[in-house]
């Protein structure tokens, strides 16, 4: 998506470069190193771009398509006419505002102020929750973006994604489902300080580390099913839709996906005047990512457990083609459903090779 928008170039252009290695630490201590592989839905490359210079970036883009911007303005609520909405807004200064459209799109994000005055109680109820900061200091990386399947985090995982930058700070956070949060002693700022200290297995990168931001809080729509993509001629796009990864969190790139996909309704739309048009955008979604969705909520069940995630590693280890797909899907390059395709756990998971496999760790493949 973003090459097909102009905006990798300019990516480039700010001296961001891609990586292609992944590392997964697993609760038994064993760590798993792969790159991403050649097939799959996106390039076997990734990028680690602060949002406070991607999203400008694509601002441009968006400008430079002929969309008119108007900057500090918060929409407030929508009004429903008989040939489409009545926006109501106000600007940086408070004055009131109000803009006529056939289609709105509401990509409020996870917060969803404008979007929760449209939805049904209940759609945007997070289901998990994270918190990132930015270190300096950060050793042994190299560029691997690394997940920690830290047993202390379960069910949830930490993760230290260095900036495509040379020099750049390192993405460092971790994140939980709420339910666990409530039932811990601790909030999720000390939890986040459990993941930055000795105790941790990211410990022995993060020893000299130094925050350079203060850790940030967000909330993560996980839940495909309970979420609305489209009331009337409103379509709700990105995590305002629950379009977020049920088993990482991860919501940009479905983000991107959703906006190219409610960009064709639109136009189909447009063209024809028939509001039925509009449904397409919900089918094409769930055609395009309700397997990718389930599939990933089943996993998630697997690796939140010690023994799950543990006996993953050690499978992933002894297969190279396994392990390429694995990190596939955790950069959302790769869709779930191919690494639970049957033909390759018949071969890894016949009951001699795992109890082989959970009784001894064998070298890491690279």
């Amino acid at each position: 998506m973003l090459r097909r928008m102009g905006v990798e170039d300019r990516i480039r252009e700010l001296g961001y470069r891609p990586t292609d290695q992944v590392r997964i630490v697993s609760s038994w201590g064993d760590v798993v190193r792969a790159g991403l592989p050649a097939y799959g839905k996106a390039p076997a490359r990734t990028y680690v771009v602060p949002r406070r210079e991607l999203d400008p970036l694509l601002v441009r883009a968006a400008r430079d398509a002929g969309a008119t911007v108007r900057e500090g303005v918060r929409a407030l609520k929508a009004e429903r006419l008989a040939d489409g909405h009545l926006v109501h807004a106000v600007d940086a200064d408070g004055r009131p505002l109000s803009f006529r459209a056939r289609v709105v799109v509401a990509a409020d994000g996870s917060r969803g102020s404008f979007s929760r005055t449209v939805l049904p109680k209940g759609c945007l109820k997070p289901r998990a929750v994270a918190m990132r900061a930015y270190m300096e200091g950060v050793e042994g990386l190299s560029q691997d973006q690394v997940f920690f399947l830290d047993r202390y985090l379960l069910p949830g995982y930490g993760w230290a994604f260095p900036s495509g930058r040379p020099g750049g700070p390192v993405n460092v956070g971790m994140g939980l489902v709420t339910s666990s949060l409530r039932r811990r002693p601790e909030g999720l700022r000390a939890l986040f300080d459990w993941f930055t200290g000795p105790a941790s297995s990211a410990w022995p990168h993060l020893r000299r580390a130094r925050l350079v931001t203060e850790p940030v809080s967000f909330p993560l729509q996980m839940n495909y099913p309970q979420g609305r993509r489209r009331v009337g001629s409103m379509l709700f796009a990105g995590d305002a839709a629950n379009l977020v990864d049920s088993l990482t969190g991860e919501g940009i790139a479905y983000a991107l996906e959703s906006g190219q996909i409610a960009a064709d309704a639109i136009g189909a739309f447009l063209r024809s005047g028939t509001e039925s048009e509009l449904a397409t955008y919900e089918a094409t979604l769930d055609a395009t990512l309700r397997r990718e969705f389930l599939c990933g909520y089943l996993l998630w069940h697997v690796l939140c457990q010690e023994w799950g995630n543990g006996l993953m590693v050690r499978l992933l280890r002894r297969d190279a083609r396994l392990a390429q797909g694995a990190m596939g899907v955790l950069t959302n390059s790769v869709p779930i459903p191919w690494l639970v395709s049957s033909g390759l756990w018949r071969k890894l998971l016949s009951p001699g090779l795992v109890a082989r496999v959970a009784a001894r760790s064998e070298p890491a493949s690279d």
